[in-house]
């Protein structure tokens, strides 16, 4: 063998080995970006889930006020929205993950109790005053349970992001 051929091998093994040292490199690379890629998308899904349930109380925030005012029919439709805007939610994943489902049938059927009430006084075009304390009491008891899911969602990602 010639001095070029034994060169040309050395060089060649050299490249192959920093070939293969970059290759590993750039493995953890991808690996490190995979990982900071799910910790972003599950940073978006709680910050999502936090807006919605927020979202969801300032409707049953709004909703007392109508009730409490006598705006039958636009609480009506405020009900309405509140019942969409739960059931849309609890089938989420971050939904399913918050509250059993048991809980949130609970917090369905009383949002669906609350619209047909409402609905029904609102083409009555009145109400008595103990059907508004027992609908404002039913608002109250629907809006607490959300704001208990948005406190867990908060904490869970505090911890979650600080473990």
């Amino acid at each position: 063998m010639d001095i070029i051929g034994i060169s040309g091998l050395v060089v060649s093994v050299a490249g192959f080995g920093l070939a293969l040292w970059q290759l590993r490199k750039t493995r953890y690379a991808a690996e490190a970006a995979a990982a900071a890629a799910q910790e972003t998308a599950r940073a978006i899904r709680l910050i999502d889930s936090v807006a919605t349930i927020h979202d969801i109380c300032g409707r049953s925030r709004d909703l007392l006020h109508l009730t409490r005012e006598g705006s039958l029919k636009s609480a009506a439709i405020a009900a309405f929205e509140l019942l969409d805007s739960i059931a849309h939610f609890h089938v989420t994943g971050s939904g399913r993950s918050l509250a059993t489902q048991v809980q949130w049938q609970a917090i369905i059927k009383a949002a669906r109790w609350l619209h047909q009430r409402l609905e029904s006084a609102a083409i009555k075009k009145r109400i008595s005053s103990t059907d508004r304390t027992a609908l404002i009491t039913a608002i109250s008891k629907i809006h607490r349970q959300p704001s208990v899911i948005a406190t867990i969602a908060s904490d869970r990602g505090a911890y979650d992001g600080n473990s």
